[in-house]
């Protein structure tokens, strides 16, 4: 079982039942040195994407798929990331795919103390951001995510050079150049789980479900508070995109958590589905 303490309060669970729930994405503006150039990585990322989507229709394995996207975008890891972000679009969408824009990505990794491409440094009042240029070099720039983000930010820095955490990046084009990180959902709950005072003596129990989440609350003699659910029935019909399934459910677990809060709950159990005999949990692969 995981546990850790927050401000004032505990929140318990197991990393495997949190694994439905694996990231929260934190956004970030970039000022880069020389845009132009991450623009021109970025073009040659997407350019990636497009030409593994014809592989991944063939259905083309992991590693022969590397060496051609590598032809494409010269940095490995980057045209892994692109050809697991390929397979991701075909896998939701058939070959119907349609890309669209310019962006760039690289997924994280314990072994790669954090990320391989996209590297963070967090100072007193931004996070300093450098990007592998798979032609040579890192470029350089500044992140602001907001200061209350810092000390989260830190702390997922130091847990990757110790090679216990990864963190994937993208970074987009859409207006100005932004960062979007995924830090893990149990760090973010650490920084951010609302403090509240102590002495309620109030238990919740969450019940992870495919297409719900079951939340009861007891005191201290056993007795039912209050309960509520949370459906998102519609993401287990058949052709239901996945990350559209994985931001409702994502949504639907801040919606519990901060009625928790609300109510005062001073503990926060989630059941350890690993463990249940009958239960079945679909776990979806780190993108």
């Amino acid at each position: 079982m995981l546990s850790y303490q927050t401000t004032q309060s505990k929140v318990v669970g197991s990393r495997e039942a949190l694994e439905w729930f694996r990231f929260v994405t934190v956004n970030g503006e970039v000022e880069f040195e020389d845009e132009g150039r991450v623009a021109r990585i970025a073009y040659y990322y997407s350019k990636a994407v497009k030409a593994g989507i014809n592989l991944a229709l063939r259905g083309v394995p992991l590693n022969d798929a590397v060496k051609e996207l590598y032809k494409v975008i010269p940095y490995a890891f980057y045209a892994e990331t692109a050809y697991k972000q390929a397979s991701a679009l075909v896998k939701n969408n058939g070959n119907k795919v349609e890309v669209k824009g310019r962006w760039l990505a690289c997924r994280g990794s314990k072994a790669d103390k954090g990320n391989r491409g996209i590297k963070l440094h967090v100072l007193e009042d931004h996070v300093e951001v450098r990007v592998k240029d798979p032609w040579g070099g890192w470029v350089a720039g500044k992140a602001y995510f907001g200061r209350k983000y810092l000390p989260l930010l830190r702390e997922l820095e130091e847990l990757s050079e110790k090679g216990e955490e990864g963190y994937g990046a993208v970074i987009s084009f859409k207006e100005k150049p932004t960062i979007h990180l995924q830090v893990p959902l149990w760090l973010y709950l650490k920084h951010f789980s609302s403090p509240k005072p102590k002495g309620y003596g109030l238990v919740a129990g969450l019940d992870l479900n495919s297409d719900r989440i079951n939340v009861v609350v007891i005191n201290k003699e056993g007795e039912v508070v209050t309960f509520k659910t949370w459906w998102y029935s519609e993401v287990v019909s058949h052709g239901f995109p996945k990350e559209k399934a994985r931001a409702l459910r994502l949504n639907a677990l801040t919606q519990a958590l901060n009625f928790l809060s609300r109510v005062g709950v001073d503990y926060v159990i989630f059941e350890d589905l690993f463990l249940s005999e009958e239960k079945e949990l679909y776990r979806e692969q780190e993108r």
